[in-house]
């Protein structure tokens, strides 16, 4: 069987400048990696405020790291990197949904 050494995707890759206009508060995870993202200001005058924590809700939360970066390009790939490495350290895990008795 042949191995391949592809780097692995950027999970974040889809954070750039315009996105965060979508909303001024954007949760999401990564299975059981949470994180959120607070908008100020406007494009390349503004700031991104984000949170990692653990898989449980915002409100409840006591695992709590925090960064804020400057909307422009440059913060924005400054919030990726910071996000993928709070991600190596952390790690996920596929969410489920634990049932039964």
């Amino acid at each position: 069987m042949e191995e391949r050494n592809c780097p692995m995707e950027d999970p974040f890759a889809f954070l750039i400048l315009d996105f965060l206009k979508k909303s001024e508060i954007f949760p999401g995870s990564l299975g059981t990696f949470r994180y959120r993202f607070q908008r100020t200001g406007k494009v390349n005058d503004g700031t991104i405020q984000a949170w990692v924590y653990e898989n449980i809700c915002f409100e409840k939360a006591r695992h709590i790291e925090t960064e804020t970066f400057p909307w422009t390009e440059e913060g924005m790939a400054s919030l990726r990197s910071w996000l993928n490495e709070r991600l190596r350290e952390r790690g996920s895990e596929p969410y489920r949904v634990w049932g039964g008795q």
